[in-house]
């Protein structure tokens, strides 16, 4: 076994190989039995074009003299992957964002299928996203298939972590972030056939997907499994070809009839507190800001349905956030039409997903991923949400603004006499700091004014640049 040191949860499940993140460079340490399969794999026609294609990690050995003297002297061959630009987790992705990821996992089975190779594990978390571009991180999920095998043994597998939490968020509702943070497990048969209860799940959409697999279902230690083989290696092919083919018309099934919709959703054409010249002025505002900028990395906190990310991602690459699941898959669906450089992630920035896992490392908070990351931060409408929504003051937003911006921050103040700062407040008289004056005076210890623009609406755009620790602009 490879004994690199401290374990690392971030990668520590396979025994074959694990990843090192060392500076800004990914490694996978591989016992060497597990490297001589591993350079087969890579070697063949399928999984160049998939890695030339950008749907497999880019992978290749790395050169010994590169690597820090630790890991030269260990018994293991080390392979460095190009590096994802950022890391995100099933339970923050989207409905449309996982079910695009499951749609990938099974093109990409079906091309390794034509080359005689398999997928021995599907879950999302072998998974991540350039944009909106799913790439298969997992390069040692890729094996050789046994003649005769017809089974796909990461079926189950993928039907609890990808098919299952699908179903269950379109027929109930209930988040996906409530479901996939452990994305190793997911749901069972039977906790779907209890959440979306009896009546749903003998729809005739549902009783393959749902109802007769739980009713099969036994308890897991109850039977051995054993792998079924077939004495016709074309049959058994096919065979595998026709489970992947009825999976991905399950998640097309599962996505089709969506017409969700909520406040957020319908937001942008329910605005009336915006007068058409201000809403020109506002993007007005942010364009020349971005144009001046040129940004190679945006944040968008509270991006609604995604009228500015979109539109910064005409100059940047676009993390966009926003804690409303159906605003959230409507930018990933905007995003993905044209390849915009946008990645959707839906979260709240008032309590920004923690450390998960193993540990609490597997899955790294989300604060951690982005701490200055970001040459330009938007917080369009949406400081007073989390001033009075989430009860946080001023000082500490503009703080953890300031945490996560390396240069540049827009953001929109909304003072209390605004009819949607009233909506929000109902009447409680609690947010002095959120006057213009005090507003003012917090941004100022972190951040230095570059220019503001005032709006008919009482509202007032603020470009300025971070401040460092000594007072210096960055």
């Amino acid at each position: 076994m490879i004994q690199p040191g401290p374990i690392d949860a971030r990668s520590f499940r396979d025994p074959d190989g694990v990843v090192r993140i060392v500076g800004d460079r990914v490694l996978r340490l591989v016992e060497r039995a597990a490297a001589e399969r591993l350079d087969t794999i890579l070697a063949r026609p399928s999984v160049r074009a998939a890695m030339a294609a950008g749907k497999i990690v880019g992978t290749r050995r790395a050169a010994s003299t590169s690597l820090p003297g630790a890991l030269r002297e260990l018994n293991c061959v080390v392979y460095e992957h190009d590096r994802i630009p950022f890391v995100s987790y099933a339970h923050e992705w989207p409905p449309a964002m996982l079910a695009r990821a499951a749609t990938f996992t099974l093109e990409l089975a079906e091309d390794l299928l034509a080359d005689g190779l398999v997928l021995k594990d599907a879950t999302p978390a072998n998974v991540l996203f350039n944009g909106t571009q799913p790439v298969l991180v997992d390069i040692l999920s890729i094996v050789a298939r046994e003649r005769g095998e017809y089974l796909w043994l990461a079926a189950n597998q993928f039907e609890a972590t990808f098919l299952l939490p699908l179903i269950a968020n379109a027929q109930t509702g209930l988040p996906l972030s409530w479901m996939l943070q452990d994305t190793y497990s997911g749901l069972s048969h039977r906790q779907v056939a209890r959440l979306v209860g009896v009546r749903r799940w003998l729809r005739p959409s549902l009783i393959r997907s749902v109802a007769l697999p739980a009713a099969l279902a036994k308890d897991s230690g109850s039977t051995a499994f054993k792998t079924a083989r077939h004495s016709n290696d074309e049959v058994a092919t096919f065979i595998l070809q026709r489970t992947l083919s009825r999976l991905r018309r399950q998640v097309a099934a599962v996505m089709r009839p969506r017409q969700s919709s909520s406040f957020w959703k319908r937001y942008t054409v329910n605005r009336a507190h915006y007068a058409p010249q201000d809403l020109h002025d506002k993007k007005a505002f942010v364009a020349a800001a971005l144009a001046e900028i040129r940004p190679q990395w945006t944040l968008d906190i509270g991006a609604n349905t995604g009228e500015f990310s979109l539109l910064a991602a005409q100059n940047s690459n676009v993390l966009a956030m926003e804690v409303d699941e159906t605003s959230a898959d409507e930018i990933f669906r905007q995003a993905a039409a044209v390849a915009a450089p946008v990645q959707s992630l839906v979260g709240n920035f008032a309590r920004p997903s923690p450390g998960l896992g193993w540990d609490n490392g597997e899955m790294e908070a989300f604060m951690a991923r982005v701490q200055t990351r970001f040459d330009l931060v938007l917080m369009l409408a949406v400081v007073h949400h989390l001033r009075i929504a989430a009860g946080i003051p001023i000082a500490a937003v503009l703080a953890a603004a300031a945490a996560v911006c390396r240069s540049h921050l827009i953001v929109e103040h909304v003072p209390p006499t605004d009819a949607m700062f009233r909506q929000l407040a109902r009447g409680r008289d609690l947010y002095g700091d959120c006057e213009r004056s005090r507003f003012e005076e917090e941004l100022s210890r972190r951040f230095a004014l570059v220019r503001r623009l005032e709006l008919s609406n009482g509202r007032t755009l603020y470009l300025s640049k971070r401040l460092t620790a000594d007072g210096a602009v960055v």
